[in-house]
């Protein structure tokens, strides 16, 4: 019997977007981020285990994403600004999936 695959099953895992944004992986970009970036990966990693064990309240969940947005973003400036925008939004669209999976 075979497995239906779902919709959910072709998304990115979370923690595979939170390794591209820490630019490591099985296909890293190979150029550097500005050094400010790095600070920031750590940060939705333990955002996620704090979803992960039920620690975070929808409304810090909220926050802390607007604000990684904002610090990342501005880490960014002028070197690879796209790509790390891209990673970014969709970090933000699958932690509050995650979100939702542990609340449901």
């Amino acid at each position: 019997m075979t497995k239906k695959l779902k919709f959910e099953d072709l998304q990115p895992h979370v923690d595979m977007l939170i390794d591209a944004l820490d630019n490591k992986g099985a296909s890293p970009s190979g150029f550097n981020y500005n050094k400010e970036v790095y600070e920031y990966p750590p940060r939705y990693r333990e955002i996620l285990q704090k979803i992960r064990n039920k620690e975070i309240t929808f409304e810090d969940l909220i926050y802390e994403l607007h604000l990684l947005k904002h610090l990342v973003t501005e880490a960014a400036k002028g070197n690879q600004e796209y790509r790390i925008d891209k990673i970014v939004n969709a970090l933000d669209i699958f932690i509050m999936k995650e979100y939702n999976k542990y609340r449901g």
